[in-house]
């Protein structure tokens, strides 16, 4: 049975979401964010087999602790194309702006594209790719429920006031997750966890592709 923890990470407090297989304890790791010795401690806690790393989108508050995590288990980074230069240049991933320090990680093992499917041992997902919050920002999709990143949250949706974002593309990335089962359960990168029904009852952003 796969299932989902989520360990929130990091001074912007950003959820970290290990997807596991209860029985083989293989895992996923996505966006282990600022917090890496504590993303690893529930790793231990919970006797987990990582076998991949993924990003949702490149921006620092999600990488700062990749190599660690990558380092630890030897497994491989997936990152989706767009966003594969922006993890290595503290320009672009916002680590100097926000710390007034660089900071960059190795370039990903794995390049991710729109509408490809990643088969692990236990479990696979499907790349979305919802540009807007960043040129490469993606969404996970699983059987029942999808890690939305930065794209979408609960009653709001993410920042596009940054150098590489696009409001634009941002609306037309929702209307992609608006075509999702309703039923599907979100787990976005920041906040709580909801639903795309309930994103569409209530979202400003998701009730026309005109709103924001």
């Amino acid at each position: 049975m796969v299932k989902v923890k989520k360990i929130i990470s990091g001074v912007l407090a950003v959820n970290c979401y290990l997807i596991y297989d209860s029985e083989t304890k293989k895992a996923l790791v996505a966006d282990p964010g600022e917090d890496g010795g504590k993303i690893i401690s529930e790793i231990e806690k919970e006797n987990l087999l990582p076998e991949m790393l993924v990003n949702t989108h490149g921006h620092f508050d999600h990488i700062l602790s990749d190599e660690q995590i990558r380092n630890k288990y030897n497994i491989p980074l997936a990152v989706h194309k767009g966003d594969a230069a922006m993890i290595t240049d503290p320009s672009q991933n916002g680590s100097y702006a926000f710390f007034e320090r660089e900071f960059s990680i190795k370039e990903p093992d794995i390049t991710l594209s729109d509408n490809q499917t990643v088969e692990l041992s236990f479990t696979k997902f499907k790349v979305m790719h919802t540009p807007g919050h960043t040129e490469g920002g993606i969404c996970l999709l699983f059987d029942g429920f999808a890690l939305t990143g930065d794209t979408l949250f609960a009653g709001t949706i993410g920042r596009t006031d940054f150098p590489n974002s696009d409001h634009k593309k941002m609306l037309d990335s929702l209307e992609k997750l608006k075509k999702l089962n309703p039923k599907t359960v979100v787990y976005p990168g920041h906040g709580s966890i909801t639903t795309i029904a309930n994103e569409l009852r209530h979202n400003p952003f998701l009730k026309s592709k005109e709103c924001g």
